[in-house]
């Protein structure tokens, strides 16, 4: 009996048949191709003496996959590995399902194919599928939360909204802002008038800002991007306080004699008409801050996948 061709075989989900297609597709030598299938996913490594080339491979590895259409894989990992090491050098995540089936170049034809237009820019639903599928729901359900507030929430930060007092989220980390301002004057009086009244909004800004570098610098960057959201809540705060410099309708931590930070800084600097465009680029810098905070967030609430797991296939 004629052994069966593995064309066939690959396009029936055998792994290693896939892998000799692949292995055959790809015009580099010496490349050693291992495949393993997990429900709607394909893992491929390539492994050489020397790390395989992401640019020289990719294309190869794409349109065999798409060319055998294999049931019910909608998504390719592709691994790039150096022999005898463990962690990949490169990985690169394919999406298979909406890839136009060609037939998959040959080594000789490959140097005189024609160059590709570039494809448009497309978002489909199965894309939106495919990345809320990616992230951990926990983590992504929090920043959908924090999203929320930020779009709902960020308009209650004015003095009227302060004085108002119904926004209960700003009611609340305005009190845990205000314990970090008052040790920010203790801490800057060493430093000379200006800086001790200065210091209160400085220090209140700093701690969640330090917290967020101490995170990302221990590459919990996840933890960094929500302590990141409070660095820009806590800018919304501090303009609050500048916005308020010449009317001075705030209450005040010690009754109305004592002095009003932003009203002296501004003085001092020749600023106080201008006290609502200062409180505003405050304000706008917090915002950029909180989306730039929020962005990143829903980049690190990805599911991890752990080097043990890259290593399975």
């Amino acid at each position: 009996m004629a052994p069966m061709d593995p064309v066939k075989l690959a396009r029936q989900g055998d792994s290693t048949a896939i892998a000799l297609v692949l292995k055959r597709a790809i015009p580099a030598q010496g490349v050693t191709v291992r495949v393993h299938l997990e429900a709607s996913l394909i893992k491929v490594l390539l492994e050489a003496k020397e790390v395989p080339g992401q640019q020289d491979s990719l294309p190869y590895v794409r349109q065999v996959l798409t060319r055998l259409a294999l049931p019910q894989i909608e998504t390719a990992l592709v691994y790039g590995r150096q022999q005898g090491e463990r962690s990949p050098a490169w990985n690169v995540e394919l999406a298979l399902s909406s890839q136009v089936a060609v037939p998959a170049p040959s080594p000789r034809s490959a140097a005189v194919q024609p160059t590709q237009p570039a494809q448009p820019f497309t978002f489909t639903v199965a894309d939106l599928q495919q990345l809320m599928a990616g992230l951990d729901p926990l983590k992504a359900g929090f920043l959908a939360l924090l999203a929320v507030y930020g779009w709902f929430g960020a308009g209650n930060y004015t003095v009227f909204g302060a004085l108002e007092g119904k926004d209960p989220v700003m009611n609340f980390l305005h009190g845990v802002n205000l314990i970090f301002h008052e040790a920010g004057h203790t801490f800057f009086a060493l430093f000379g008038r200006f800086l001790h009244i200065l210091g209160g909004s400085l220090m209140q800004v700093m701690v969640p800002a330090g917290i967020a570098v101490y995170f990302f610098w221990k590459s919990q960057r996840y933890a960094s991007a929500i302590a990141l959201c409070w660095a820009a809540q806590s800018l919304w705060d501090v303009s609050i306080y500048i916005k308020d410099a010449q009317e001075r309708d705030l209450p005040l931590l010690g009754g109305e004699g004592v002095l009003h930070d932003w009203h002296f800084l501004l003085l001092d600097l020749n600023l106080l008409k201008h006290d609502q465009a200062v409180g505003g680029f405050v304000f706008g810098l917090g915002s950029l801050l909180y989306l730039l905070a929020i962005a990143g967030g829903f980049y690190y609430a990805r599911k991890q996948r752990t080097r043990r797991d890259d290593a399975r296939i």
